[in-house]
C-alpha cells in the first residue's frame, strides 16, 4: 500500500507570502492612483515625470542614502 494522500497535495500558504501580497496590491493601488504628471524642478533643470515614479525615485534615494549613513567601517 502507499502512503502517498489521495486528494491533491495541499499548498500552505505563508505569513510572510499574504504580506508580500498585500504590499504588491497597495503598491499597484498607489500607483493607479497617482498616474498624473508632475514637473520638478532642480536648479535649472525642469523635468516632467509621473508623481507615482518621483515618489519611487525619491524612496530609492532615501534608502541608499540611509545605508550609506549606517553602514559600518
Amino acid at each position: 500500500m502507499s502512503s502517498a494522500p489521495a486528494g491533491p497535495a495541499r499548498r500552505t500558504v505563508s505569513t510572510k507570502q499574504i504580506v508580500a501580497l498585500a504590499v504588491a496590491v497597495l503598491t499597484l493601488i498607489f500607483i493607479l492612483q497617482n498616474r498624473d504628471a508632475v514637473q520638478i524642478a532642480f536648479f535649472t533643470l525642469t523635468v516632467t515625470a509621473a508623481l507615482w515614479f518621483v515618489l519611487l525615485i525619491v524612496l530609492v534615494l532615501g534608502v541608499v542614502i540611509g545605508v550609506l549613513a549606517t553602514r559600518r567601517k
